[in-house]
C-alpha cells in the first residue's frame, strides 16, 4: 500500500511564493485560507546577514492529533495515508479543537471574507469558491485529487528551485524514500513523535 510525502529542501527553497500562489490556484482556497504558508527567519547581524524560508504544510501524521481532538469524526486517512477532512461532516462550531492539537499550526478555518474580485467573479470562479464551506476547517492534503490521478501536487510542480521531492514513502526506489532512508530528509519536529509523511532537509542536495 502507497503512503504518498513530500520532502522540502530549505537549501533550495527561496521564498519566492510559487508553491502558496500555485496552492490557491489548484485548490481554489477562499480568501486569506492558505494551505501552504512560508516562514521566514533571518540569521546573523549586519551586515552579514542572511534569510531563511520554510515552507509549512500539512505533515500528513500517521498519529493524527488533530483526528484525535475532532469531536465529529470528520478527519480520516485516505488513499495513499494522505489526510483527509469531511467538510460536511466538521460541524462543531466557532471552537475548533483540531486547530489547537495540530503542532505545526496548518489547519485553517474558512471565515467567510469575500472573494477578491467580489461580484466579479466568473462561473468558474463562483462554482470553485462555493465549494468550501464557510466555517469548516480545512488544510493541504496534498493535491489529493492530482496525486489519485498520478499527477504531482500543484506546489511541486510549480516550484522553479525544485526544492520539493514527491513521492511513495513505500516504494523504496523512488527518491523521497531514499531521501528518507539516508536521513538527509528528517521531520520537522522529530521530538513530536507524529509518524509524519512530509519531511525537511537542512543541506543542499544535487540533482
Amino acid at each position: 500500500m502507497s503512503r504518498y510525502g513530500l520532502a522540502v529542501d530549505l537549501g533550495r527553497c527561496t521564498g519566492c511564493f510559487a508553491c502558496v500562489i500555485a496552492c490557491k490556484s489548484e485548490n481554489s482556497t477562499l480568501p486569506g485560507a492558505f494551505w501552504v504558508r512560508i516562514e521566514e527567519e533571518e540569521h546573523g547581524a549586519y551586515p552579514n546577514v542572511a534569510k531563511s524560508f520554510t515552507p509549512m504544510l500539512c505533515a500528513q501524521c500517521g498519529e493524527m492529533p488533530c483526528a484525535d481532538a475532532c469531536p465529529m469524526g470528520a478527519i480520516s486517512i485516505g488513499r495513499g495515508g494522505v489526510i483527509l477532512i469531511d467538510e460536511e461532516q466538521c460541524i462543531c462550531g466557532d471552537v475548533k479543537p483540531c486547530l489547537d492539537a495540530c503542532p505545526f499550526g496548518v489547519l485553517v478555518a474558512n471565515q467567510g471574507k469575500p472573494a477578491y474580485f467580489g461580484e466579479y467573479l466568473t462561473p468558474h470562479e463562483k462554482d470553485a469558491y462555493e465549494a468550501h464551506r464557510h466555517g469548516a476547517v480545512e488544510k493541504c492534503h496534498l493535491c489529493y485529487p492530482r496525486i489519485t490521478a498520478g499527477l504531482p501536487p500543484a506546489c511541486v510542480q510549480a516550484c522553479p528551485s525544485k526544492a520539493m521531492v514527491f513521492g511513495d514513502l513505500h516504494e523504496p526506489q523512488s527518491e523521497l524514500a531514499r531521501l528518507v532512508a539516508s536521513a538527509k530528509a528528517k521531520p520537522l519536529r522529530e521530538d513530536l513523535k507524529v509518524d509524519p509523511s512530509v519531511f525537511y532537509i537542512k543541506t543542499r542536495t544535487t540533482t
